[in-house]
């Protein structure tokens, strides 16, 4: 059996090393031959570095490393190019100084191994004499990997964050005047930082982030699971004797499969998370905790009023694409871009697209993040209390439910409650039922209003009304007017319309009413404290 690729970014060991590899080399075929200047945005841990180490080891000329792989059969001509290979996972960010001296010295080494003079006095120029002189010995190849780590690790720190930004936006403007030197350029990032030169400067750079074409270049599709992992996943059937593979390809499926990248495009796993579930045989949130969202939760917490209305948003393409200003970033761009909402539908008469949490890992992973970093809550506390909580529910015992929420509200630090609004109010209860493992909808269209929660149970559809100092009768008597049931009767479930109110004196749920009512509509019984 082969090993699997835990991490590796080297194409050569991965492929002498007896590691499983999914073949990627048509898609860096078609690249090269139909193209010359790229750029692709696609969030950490997706196979981006291996796949620039991949497209390095092409332009070499090393065509024997390849001889079991697509590309090896194709009328590629394997002709060696001199090669610029940044990697900016390895340059220093802390500061403009920091990144500066950094690509400064990565500069020198890459001159270093070509035998050119590395006198450089700035890395702009650095960049400028480096690709003029490996020009002499044949057409340049520009490799670079996560070009805006400067900026997005300093997200916390826009002053740091905007001088980042600024310098790549020196550095890469010099990409422009380069062009009859250069064979192929290939830049991935996270993001897309509209006002870095990259966008502006290189007009001919080709964005492949929703291209339908190369929606699975990064990340494994089904069929590439299926097909390359059968030993892998006997394995974990051996190891968890209950499962067959169907369950064993369901759970993986639930949590880790669900990017998509194109409206069009398959959908894909995520590939970290994969090979780390495969070698434990069991789900876990891999891939959520290799990359801290410290950067989101920061950005959550400027926002006025906070609340997390993220599954089922919409958004236009124009919306998600571009990043301009690092002060007013959208959240739902952000998240978009940076894997923890992805594509859910496309809507072609409104040019929409509707998002959502790609899979388990993100949302639950995201949410207990949440928990303890917005709400200072912990989400073990949460966990071992849901299944009580999710109990409750199901009988529609709600007196007992919301006893036990404001056990939580009571943990939340005084500080929190600060000009808290009913978005505010509205968001920790949202997170507290996540943290129970409850899927949510937030601001729920309807024909004549939004509901502002929508959960469902097994046998209960909850409709979710909130108000901030009034009374339990308002909120409900607002749902009631509004007819919010009557989207959610006749769908097989019983449905709940609760109304709630928030105390800002006594910082929890101070009142509630609420009818139930049968699958057909009929009225069962009130709720009432």
């Amino acid at each position: 059996m082969k090993k699997l690729p835990i991490g590796l970014q080297s194409i050569s060991e991965v492929i002498n090393g007896g590691y499983v590899y999914i073949d990627k080399t048509q898609f860096a075929y078609d690249l090269i031959e139909q193209g010359k200047h790229y750029f692709v945005a696609r969030p950490r841990r997706f196979g981006k570095s291996l796949f620039i180490n991949t497209l390095k080891e092409i332009l070499k000329g090393n065509k024997e490393l390849f001889k079991e792989c697509a590309i090896y059969s194709t009328d590629y001509k394997w002709e060696a190019h001199p090669f610029v290979h940044l990697d900016f996972t390895q340059i220093l960010t802390g500061s403009q100084e920091d990144l500066e001296k950094s690509l400064t010295r990565a500069l020198g080494q890459i001159a270093d191994t070509y035998h050119i003079s590395n006198e450089i006095s700035s890395p702009k120029e650095g960049l400028i004499d480096i690709v003029k002189a490996l020009a002499k010995k044949g057409q340049v190849a520009v490799l670079i990997d996560e070009y805006d780590k400067p900026i997005i690790d300093n997200l916390k720190d826009i002053n740091l964050a905007e001088k980042n930004r600024n310098l790549l936006q020196n550095f890469f403007g010099a990409l422009k005047g380069l062009d009859e030197y250069l064979k192929f350029t290939f830049i991935t990032g996270i993001s897309k930082f509209s006002q870095v030169s990259l966008f502006s400067g290189l007009n001919n750079l080709k964005d492949m982030t929703t291209r339908p074409k190369y929606a699975t270049l990064f990340g494994y599709s089904e069929e590439e699971i299926t097909h390359a992992f059968q030993d892998h996943i006997a394995a974990v059937m051996k190891k968890r004797e209950n499962k067959s593979k169907q369950e064993i390809l369901s759970e993986m499926r639930q949590w880790y499969n669900g990017y998509r990248f194109s409206y069009e495009g398959a959908p894909v796993y995520n590939p970290f998370s994969t090979l780390n579930f495969l070698d434990e045989g069991r789900p876990q949130s891999f891939w959520y905790s290799t990359g801290t969202p410290s950067f989101l939760i920061e950005l959550i917490k400027k926002m006025p009023t906070p609340s997390f209305q993220l599954s089922g948003i919409q958004a236009k393409p124009s919306e998600l694409i571009d990043i301009g200003d690092l002060e007013d970033i959208d959240l739902k761009a952000l998240m978009w871009q940076t894997g923890y909402l992805t594509f859910q539908s496309y809507d072609v008469k409104r040019d929409l697209y509707k998002l959502d949490f790609p899979n388990r890992e993100v949302r639950r992973a995201f949410f207990d993040s949440l928990l303890q970093k917005f709400a200072k809550i912990s989400p073990a506390d949460v966990s071992l209390q849901s299944l009580e909580c999710r109990s409750d529910l199901a009988n529609h015992d709600l007196s007992t439910f919301f006893e036990r929420i404001n056990v939580y509200f009571a943990k939340i630090p005084y500080n929190l409650f600060k000009n808290a609004c009913e978005a505010f109010y509205h968001s920790i209860f949202l997170i507290l039922l996540e943290g129970m493992g409850i899927k949510t909808h937030a601001e729920d269209p309807t024909n004549i209003g939004r509901i502002d929660l929508v959960f469902e149970l097994e046998n209960t559809t909850y409709i979710i009304e909130f108000k901030v100092d009034k009374d339990g009768h308002a909120a409900f008597e607002q749902a009631d007017l509004r007819k919010y049931k009557e989207k959610y009767t006749h769908n097989g479930n019983h449905v709940a319309v609760v109304g709630i109110n928030f105390s800002s004196e006594s910082r929890n749920i101070s009142d509630w009413k609420g009818e139930l009512l049968s699958p057909s509509g009929e009225s069962i019984k009130m709720f009432a404290p």
